[in-house]
């Protein structure tokens, strides 16, 4: 019976790894660890067939797997999986893992580690904020207090790919690092007129994208050039449709055009 092979990942990486396995055919499942963190990659004669990191699976958690620089790793002989996840040839996995290192290894000059925790930069609402919906979903969680490992969670990504997601938005200038005051100061929110619409407005935003909300009202309401204190429907309502269409998730983006679209007809009947 073939024996079980284990190491220490500060020697050998998982892409290492994965390659002596396919290499030598082997059928079984390598588990790794890192701190908390635990995954596992299922080989069948030495074909990846399935892999899971946390609530990742696929190829997705090969990726997440494969950037560990510590920790463990110990291979068990003929355990197999209830389920494939993987139809990915072996060229194909390492090229993109050795890509994933290549990335990580750039990222990593900038974030050291996935607990740092980010706030806004002040002057994020002077700017012109034009981001995919995965970046906007990793910017709507930054409050200084929430560190990368904790919003990769929230936001249901990698702990590296959120980190990807953290190296460019700092690139762009819109995040910092938090120091400790920062933490329990928080961001300074933006100051938006005390009224009813652009409270429920505010409100229902931030359910949908997190405390960002406040800066993108401001924000769109100076690029269509609407006053926040108008009493017209018209306005009113072209500035929530507007919003809703800023939302990056679509679950996300209708409940709030739902819930402001009923507050405006509860606004017109008591009027």
């Amino acid at each position: 019976m073939k024996q079980d092979i284990s190491g220490d990942l500060e020697n050998t990486r998982c892409p290492e790894i994965i390659k002596i396995l396919s290499l030598g055919k082997r059928t079984g499942r390598l588990f790794l660890t890192n701190g908390a963190e635990t995954g596992n990659i299922f080989f069948n004669e030495g074909h990846v067939i399935h892999a899971q990191c946390g609530s990742l699976s696929g190829t997705k958690a090969i990726y997440e797997l494969a950037v560990w620089t510590s920790g463990e790793y110990r291979f068990h002989v003929d355990e197999v999986p209830h389920g494939t996840t993987i139809d990915m040839g072996m060229e194909e996995i390492l090229a993109e893992t050795t890509n994933r290192i290549r990335q990580m290894d750039k990222v990593t000059t900038l974030i050291p580690s996935s607990s740092i925790v980010y706030t806004l930069e002040p002057d994020i609402r002077e700017r012109d904020l034009q981001l995919k919906s995965f970046q906007w979903k990793a910017l709507a969680n930054v409050d200084a207090k929430k560190s990368i490992a904790e919003i990769a969670q929230l936001i249901g990504y990698g702990v590296s790919d959120t980190m990807r997601i953290f190296y460019t938005l700092v690139k762009l200038g819109l995040i910092k690092e938090a120091v400790q005051t920062e933490v329990h100061r928080g961001f300074q929110p933006v100051i938006l007129p005390d009224v009813p619409f652009i409270e429920s407005l505010k409100m229902a935003l931030i359910k949908a994208i997190g405390p960002i909300a406040p800066v993108i009202i401001m924000e769109i309401s100076r690029e269509m050039g609407i006053d926040l204190l108008s009493d017209t429907m018209e306005q009113k309502a072209s500035l929530i449709e507007t919003l809703s269409s800023r939302i990056p998730d679509e679950r996300m983006s209708l409940k709030f055009l739902d819930d402001m679209t009923d507050w405006l007809k509860a606004d017109g009947d008591h009027s």
